[in-house]
């Protein structure tokens, strides 16, 4: 699926200049279409009754045929009838023109509205795979916290009490005992990791905006980058599709901030309205790094078109910008759905009894 349109700056400045034309009435734009055919008949028509009162009061006609029957030899006087055939032929050739036009103009008509169709086909079928995605994250969540989390803890469990059992008097079983308490507890540690990372359980349990200053506190401590978050506004009853997205995007984009930016310092604004009358939630990550470069079109970046496709599931936009002198900021605007459609998790798979 090709993503649709990058950024939209070129957006916005297309609907600035065609800002005066929106602000007029309608119906002084047909008028004005409708007077232009009108104007040029009503110029060919006293063109034509303007030369036949200048022919019929100089007798242009009659001079003509004096003149061309001095000069028969020329053929002169076939001249009128010749140029009426010329004029009859490309009448008729300007007729065949304008049927080809006017079926080439009703051609792409139905192209682009062919490509519209398509276009928010591309944008449903998205929004489906992003939550089909994250029902399948919140599968494998659940499943490696009820099955494998309790495994690590049992086998934690059950070396505490090897180790304790022979301690005094099978040292080498002791410290067998101890390796697998130690292993177990390592491979519990990257479960919990995983299951972060698959669902984060601080957005299910307390919020979005608990959820990113975990998200901010945990990558600061990890990439020893200072990560600051602001918000601002009712975050309460965004919903879990615009959850979801809001977290996904700063996730992904402070990897990209670590990856790329050589930044010193981070910062993560979210807004959303206070009383339900602004219409978008807002989220904006801003660095001091080395700045952004557009990517190569033939080899765009996974991370940033995943941004994209997530954010225009959803009807919202994406923006990055480099900040003078130095640095980068990412945006994104979701429009404000206070009923927002809830990701229900897919139900598990029934396990048959051994």
């Amino acid at each position: 699926m090709v993503p649709p349109p990058n950024f939209p700056v070129s957006s916005a400045t297309h609907q600035t200049n065609a800002l005066p034309m929106a602000n007029q009435p309608a119906g002084l734009g047909r008028a004005g279409a409708l007077s232009q055919p009108a104007l040029e008949v009503a110029c060919i028509v006293v063109a034509v009754v303007g030369f036949f009162l200048l022919s019929s009061t100089f007798n242009l006609s009659e001079q003509f045929a004096q003149w061309a029957g001095g000069n028969e030899r020329f053929q002169l006087d076939e001249l009128p009838l010749t140029l009426l055939v010329l004029a009859l032929c490309l009448t008729l050739f300007a007729r065949r023109r304008v049927v080809a036009l006017s079926a080439e103009v009703q051609a792409r008509r139905q192209a682009e509205t062919l490509a519209e169709q398509a276009l928010a086909t591309n944008r449903m079928l998205a929004q489906q795979l992003i939550t089909l995605q994250e029902q399948e994250r919140h599968h494998l969540a659940r499943e490696l916290h009820d099955e494998i989390g309790q495994c690590c803890i049992g086998l934690q469990v059950n070396a505490a009490t090897i180790a304790a059992d022979t301690a005094a008097t099978l040292p080498d079983a002791h410290a067998s005992a101890q390796a697998i308490a130690h292993t177990a507890e390592e491979l519990h540690r990257t479960v919990r990791s995983m299951l972060e990372r698959l669902r984060p359980v601080a957005l299910d349990d307390l919020g979005l905006p608990d959820a990113l200053q975990a998200l901010a506190t945990r990558w600061s401590h990890t990439h020893r980058i200072p990560c600051t978050l602001t918000c601002a506004g009712s975050l309460t009853h965004l919903g879990e599709a615009c959850n979801i997205t809001l977290y996904r995007v700063a996730q992904e984009a402070l990897t990209n901030v670590a990856r790329h930016a050589r930044a010193e310092t981070v910062h993560l604004q979210l807004n959303a309205p206070e009383d339900g009358t602004a219409h978008a939630v807002e989220l904006s990550v801003r660095d001091d790094g080395c700045g952004f470069r557009p990517p190569d079109s033939t080899h765009p970046g996974m991370g940033l078109a995943g941004m994209r496709e997530r954010v225009h599931a959803l009807q919202g936009t994406l923006t990055i910008e480099a900040l003078p002198p130095h640095g980068t900021r990412l945006h994104i605007s979701l429009p404000f759905m206070r009923s927002s459609a809830a990701i229900k998790p897919i139900d598990a798979p029934k396990k048959e009894l051994l």
